[in-house]
């Protein structure tokens, strides 16, 4: 067997299915249920916030597109977050941090916050913001964050393809 057939082997059938969902919507809408579906199925997180950015501008000038079990009034831009992780994002890479102070999950830790760029030719012109895992889950594995990385990269052609021109 050669090493691109172990590869597909041993790859993780989430990250396919969550591709296939991803690439198959149509619309926004249901752009937004696959993001959706992905992150509360296969992630295991229920409170989530796609924020976009105007062109140019840093998070200060966010606004929430769409969410999903979130506070949207605490939530409604990106400055409401921690400007460290915001930064880290806006740069391409994804951040994973644990929030202290808040209330802890039922196995004693705090919880996760995860950005995810979202980046149409070479810009992030999106944040995808996920809070509070499920009780159960104690934080991501390497799928897990595999997934994240396929988020960052399909949601960008699921939802920007047809406008990418306006982002060139």
């Amino acid at each position: 067997m050669n090493a691109s057939a172990s590869r597909m082997k041993h790859q993780d059938p989430r990250l396919e299915a969550a591709r296939k969902r991803l690439r198959e919507s149509v619309g926004q809408a249901d752009t937004f249920e696959a993001i959706r579906e992905i992150v509360t199925n296969l992630l295991g997180c229920e409170e989530i916030g796609l924020f976009t950015l105007e062109q140019g501008k840093k998070h200060g000038h966010s606004r929430l597109l769409w969410s999903f079990g979130i506070d949207t009034e605490r939530h409604a831009t990106l400055e409401s977050f921690e400007a460290s992780a915001l930064e880290q994002v806006l740069q391409g890479e994804f951040h994973v941090t644990r929030v202290a102070g808040e209330n802890q999950n039922s196995h004693g830790h705090p919880p996760l916050r995860v950005f995810v760029p979202i980046r149409v030719t070479g810009r992030t012109v999106a944040v995808l913001v996920m809070l509070t895992l499920l009780p159960q889950k104690v934080g991501f594995n390497e799928e897990d964050l595999a997934l994240v990385k396929l988020l960052s990269d399909e949601t960008a052609r699921a939802l920007f393809d047809r406008r990418a021109n306006a982002y060139a």
